[in-house]
């Protein structure tokens, strides 16, 4: 299992806070991601079937994870951006080591605050 592209998301601790999310999401770090998703977090998933929505750390984390359940074999970040109170990163992930069953997945943050300690609110699109 594979995650690359956090190394070009260094130029702001803001758009690293956001690559460590895609990481920990990726590598289905539980402890980590419920440490920056607030509380009262909404989290959107937005995908061919239409929206799902999960409200508070608990819901929200656990759908985040199962996105996943399947176990990617390899994930590629293409970048991390932030400004303000709003962040985005986008990329791609591998189910199969041949390369034929690839992800790719859009997601879109709100900051609680300017600080980016925690999450407000995640939107997620996937095909």
């Amino acid at each position: 299992m594979t995650f690359t592209g956090t190394e070009s998301c260094g130029n702001s601790p803001k758009n690293m806070f956001v690559a460590r999310f895609e990481e920990n999401l990726f590598i289905g770090d539980e402890s980590a991601l419920a440490e920056v998703v607030a509380e009262d977090c909404v989290l959107q998933i937005v995908g061919s079937g239409g929206v799902e929505t999960s409200t508070g750390r608990d819901e929200v984390v656990a759908a985040l994870l199962g996105l996943y359940a399947s176990n990617p074999v390899a994930g590629h970040l293409e970048a991390a951006i932030t400004h303000g109170k709003a962040g985005a990163a986008w990329g791609q992930w591998e189910y199969s080591s041949d390369g034929e069953d690839i992800g790719y997945f859009s997601d879109t943050f709100w900051f609680r605050n300017n600080k980016a300690e925690e999450f407000a609110q995640i939107r997620t699109f996937r095909l």
